[in-house]
C-alpha cells in the first residue's frame, strides 16, 4: 500500500522539469511511489549503497530521492539518468560520505533529504544548494531536551526552553533543519560546534569572509518542516513540485523487470 501524507499544497505537476536559471526547484517525494523499475534509474554506486542499508522503509527512501535527482538532472544535462556520474567524496577525508554533487559536468547543484514518509530533492543551477526535511515530535520531552542542549546554539537552546512544553518539539526541529541545510550546502559535517553556527532567526551568514551562506525556511507536507540554504546570491524564487506523477510516470514507461531491481519486502 503506497506511503503518503496527503494531497501537498503545491502543483502535482508542472512544464518546467529542467531547471531554470534563478530558481531553486523543491521536488517532493512519497517512498510509496518507488517501484523496482526505478532502479534503472541508478547508478551502480546508487545501488551498492543502498545494498549497506539495512532496513526496507531506508532504502525505498533512499531510492526515491535517488531516482528523482537524476530524473531532473538528467532532463537538464539531456543525458540518460542512469549514466549520470554521482560523486560523494569527502572533501576532508576522502571517504565516499561527503555531499554529492554531478562529476563530469557544469550542471545544477542538488540535495537531497528525507525523514519518515517525506523525501525532498532540492536542485539549483549556478550555485550550491543544501536542503533538510525533519518529522516534528519524533523524540520524547526527556530526549528532546537533552538533545537539544547539546545540539544547538546556547541561544537557540535558551529561545527553545522559554516555550510551552508543547511548541518545543516543532521550534526544535526548525532549529535542526537550518543547521542541517547549511552544513548540506556548505559540505561541512556535525562536528561544527553548535555556538559556531546560530540560525535563529534565519538570515544571510557570513562565513570568515568567505562566500555568504543565504538560508530560507520553506513549506513541507504537515507534520514537518524544512529549510533550504546555499552560498553567494539567493535564488530569485522556489518552485515546489509534486514529483509522484514524474515517478509513476516513470514507472509506467518501463517493460517487464529489470535484472538490477531490489523487491522490498
Amino acid at each position: 500500500m503506497p506511503l503518503a501524507y496527503g494531497r501537498p499544497p503545491w502543483p502535482r505537476s508542472g512544464p518546467d522539469l529542467a531547471p531554470l536559471p534563478g530558481v531553486c526547484q523543491v521536488w517532493w517525494a512519497r517512498p510509496g511511489d518507488v517501484r523496482p523499475e526505478h532502479d534503472a534509474l541508478l547508478g551502480e554506486a546508487d545501488l551498492a549503497r543502498r545494498e549497506r542499508l539495512a532496513r526496507p522503509a531506508d532504502r525505498q527512501r533512499m531510492t526515491a530521492g535517488a531516482a528523482v535527482a537524476r530524473l531532473v538532472l538528467g532532463t537538464a544535462l539531456g543525458t540518460p539518468p542512469a549514466d549520470l556520474r554521482i560523486d560523494r567524496t569527502c572533501t576532508t577525508c576522502g571517504s565516499p560520505h561527503g555531499r554529492p554533487r554531478l562529476a563530469d559536468a557544469d550542471g545544477p547543484d542538488f540535495s537531497v533529504s528525507h525523514s519518515g514518509h517525506c523525501v525532498v530533492v532540492a536542485v539549483l543551477p549556478g550555485g550550491r544548494v543544501g536542503v533538510d526535511v525533519e518529522q516534528v515530535g519524533r523524540f520524547a520531552p526527556g530526549e528532546l531536551e537533552e538533545l537539544a542542549s547539546c545540539a544547538l546554539a546556547d541561544p537557540e537552546w535558551e529561545q527553545v526552553a522559554r516555550l510551552p512544553v508543547a511548541a518545543r518539539p516543532r521550534a526544535f526541529t526548525v532549529c535542526w533543519v537550518r543547521r542541517e541545510a547549511v552544513l548540506k550546502a556548505t559540505g561541512q559535517r556535525l562536528d561544527v560546534p553548535p555556538d559556531g553556527l546560530a540560525l535563529t532567526p534565519p538570515r544571510v551568514l557570513s562565513r570568515d569572509g568567505r562566500e555568504p551562506v543565504w538560508l530560507r525556511d520553506v513549506s513541507a507536507p504537515p507534520g514537518f518542516v524544512a529549510a533550504l540554504a546555499g552560498l553567494g546570491t539567493p535564488p530569485d524564487d522556489v518552485v515546489h513540485r509534486d514529483a509522484g506523477p514524474l515517478l509513476r510516470q516513470t514507472s509506467r514507461r518501463s517493460s517487464g523487470p529489470t535484472t538490477r531491481s531490489h523487491r522490498w519486502p
